[in-house]
């Protein structure tokens, strides 16, 4: 009782080292405040990802026989699959699988890339037609950073460029794990085909894109406009300009040597695919970098060495019509709330 007593004591008779220490903790608890690991959302582990396979032309039952069966069956040669909480859906050209890990992988990564590995070799098992086996397991990535390059006056192509640049810069932080890009624009060059002069030349439409496909051209896709009686057919933009698709011969008669080029049965235009989504940010077009942090890392830190590269390549690169713009920006929302604690 009485070493208790001394122990007691001791705080009150030497206030002044008492009082130092409390003042050395608050400083210290202060400063490991600041410098802590800080993130808005804990880092989670999901064990869940999706397999996906491309069968075009199949019917959902020659993809349920053809596709996901032999699928399943391969994914359950993996002790660490969950086959009661696997799911697999068969519809007209395509197989979802839906895969569990087990509760106890500690490392889904390794898992994950074993599995695609091994998928790159199943796939040659598969019918001829699959396109693809597509795997995708990044669903606990979380934005840390929404960033919007825009401008009233430029093209897409010129803010994905804007874009590239800006992006192959924030990539050589550590702390950022990756950067997406969202809102592109590809351009296409569209053959609007005059239906008339089409048949007054007696060239079928079958002809004409075999033509163009020999040409080295690769098209996308084709349709008829019944309101002007075009054929618009979209041409994979390449290393070609419009005036040289638009001289492209595509029907020679060594009768009479009359020649028909692309110009004489079609306007040749490039442009962006009709109808197609847009992103815009006050009104304007722009393109969306979506960044994330690695897992560990201070927050409030790298926001603060994003908003380093951002202000330099303000000054460096971007003209004055081009805006970047933080959007969704967690760094100044943990930063607000720590100073609120």
């Amino acid at each position: 009782m009485r070493n208790r007593m001394n122990w007691l004591k001791w705080p009150l008779e030497h206030y002044s080292i008492s009082l130092l220490i409390i003042v050395v903790l608050f400083v210290l608890g202060i400063y490991g405040m600041y410098v802590m690991p800080k993130d808005e959302f804990p880092h989670v582990t999901i064990r869940q990802g999706v397999v996906v396979a491309v069968y075009p032309g199949a019917t959902a039952e020659d993809v349920e026989t053809q596709v996901t069966r032999p699928l399943e069956r391969y994914l359950f040669t993996y002790g660490e699959v969950n086959r009661k909480k696997t799911t697999a859906t068969s519809q007209n050209g395509m197989c979802i699988v839906m895969v569990k890990l087990n509760d106890d992988v500690n490392n889904k990564d390794e898992v994950w890339s074993k599995i695609k590995h091994g998928l790159n070799n199943f796939k040659l098992q598969l019918p001829s037609g699959v396109l693809a086996v597509v795997v995708n397991d990044d669903f606990g990535n979380t934005s840390a950073l929404l960033i919007a390059i825009e401008s009233g006056q430029r093209s897409y192509r010129e803010l994905k460029q804007y874009s590239d640049d800006l992006s192959d810069r924030l990539r050589r932080i550590p702390s950022v794990a990756n950067v997406k890009t969202f809102g592109e624009k590809k351009e296409q060059i569209t053959l609007y085909i005059d239906r008339q002069r089409l048949q007054a030349y007696g060239i079928g439409d079958q002809l004409l894109v075999t033509q163009l496909q020999a040409q080295g051209l690769t098209t996308l896709s084709g349709s008829i406009s019944n309101d002007e009686q075009q054929i618009p057919i979209y041409v994979e933009p390449t290393s070609n300009s419009e005036d040289e698709i638009a001289n492209q011969i595509i029907y020679f008669d060594p009768a009479t040597g009359k020649v028909v080029r692309v110009r004489d049965i079609a306007r040749v235009v490039r442009e962006y695919p009709p109808h197609s989504s847009r992103i815009e940010q006050d009104g304007h077009a722009c393109v969306l970098l979506s960044m994330e942090m690695t897992p560990g890392n201070n927050v409030v830190q790298y926001g603060e060495e994003i908003d380093q590269v951002l202000e330099e390549f303000r000054q460096n690169e971007l003209p004055d019509d081009v805006k970047v713009t933080r959007i969704a920006d967690k760094p100044k929302v943990v930063s607000l709330s720590v100073r609120d604690f």
